[in-house]
Order: C-alpha cells, then structure tokens, then sequence
C-alpha cells in the first residue's frame, strides 16, 4: 500500500507538479492540526490548561 502511495506521488509530482503543491500544503496542514489537538488533550489530562 505505501508503494502504490509512494508511486502514486512520483506521478503526480511528475505531471502536475501544482496539484502536488497542493496535497504537500494539505497534508502538512493536517499533520500540524492534528499535532496541536493531541497536545492539546494530553495536557489537559495532565491538567495543565493554556490561557
């Protein structure tokens, strides 16, 4: 499954390197929201809240 993922971006990069652009900036926003929210709640479990 990765390999096919992996191939998957290679294509894209190669033909449309814009839409590339724009899966990298929407994964990354992803990953860094997800980030956030996981901090966020293990904090609060360990009772520390931010202001």
């Amino acid at each position: 499954m990765i390999d096919a993922l992996n191939e998957y971006m290679i294509a894209i990069y190669q033909l449309h390197k814009a839409q590339y652009g724009l899966i990298v900036v929407t994964v990354m926003s992803i990953v860094g929201v997800s980030v956030g929210l996981f901090t966020e709640i293990v904090l609060r479990m360990l009772g520390i809240k931010g202001e």
